[in-house]
């Protein structure tokens, strides 16, 4: 797995969320494989779907992915809060991928959160946006990660090292029965 983003294709992009988006969504098609089944590759998404990025269709699952330039272990940012609580409650969330890239665009840090243990409990309400903001009334959420059991972090690349597919993979069936209980009982 080549951890190298190539650079070079966010040339015509000027803001920084752009560039970071464009730039990890192309590392993810061309490097990531899919950790439940043995495909080398994921999918892209239709454009603009909301919260899956990446699909593997064989198997019937799907990733959301968030990258970062500084690693935040506790909580990350996420979306509309209601739309997370509906997606949970309907056992719809997909697998997260949360990435970290250093100042040269490598893959520092990716680590795998199974859609089983996303629970109300992991969801964090943020304040309504303010009357003056274009999305007036709002209300975003995050994902807080240090309540996410350590089963349910499993890492596919540590401190700029990737982790053994057959590893990864591994970890992921072990827990992926806990997909099998209602997200009702789970949390």
């Amino acid at each position: 797995m080549n951890l190298q983003c190539r650079i070079e294709i966010s040339r015509t992009y000027k803001a920084g969320p752009q560039i970071a988006r464009v730039l990890s969504e192309d590392w993810c098609g061309r490097e990531l494989y899919c950790v439940a089944c043995s495909s080398e590759r994921l999918s892209s998404s239709r454009a603009n779907a909301p919260a899956v990025d990446f699909l593997r269709p064989a198997c019937e699952q799907s990733f959301q992915l968030k990258c970062f330039k500084t690693w935040n272990q506790r909580k990350i940012v996420d979306a509309g809060y209601h739309s997370m609580v509906r997606a949970i409650r309907s056992d719809k969330v997909p697998n997260l991928l949360v990435m970290q890239y250093s100042p040269k665009w490598q893959v520092r840090n990716l680590l795998l959160v199974p859609s089983a243990f996303f629970t109300e409990t992991v969801i964090e309400k943020r304040p309504p946006l303010g009357p003056s903001a274009r999305r007036a009334g709002w209300i975003g959420c995050n994902i807080l990660l240090d309540r996410i059991p350590q089963d349910g972090k499993i890492k596919i690349v540590s401190n700029g090292s990737c982790v053994s597919e057959q590893q990864v993979r591994e970890e992921f069936s072990r827990v992926r029965r806990l997909s099998e209980v209602p997200a009702a009982v789970r949390g």
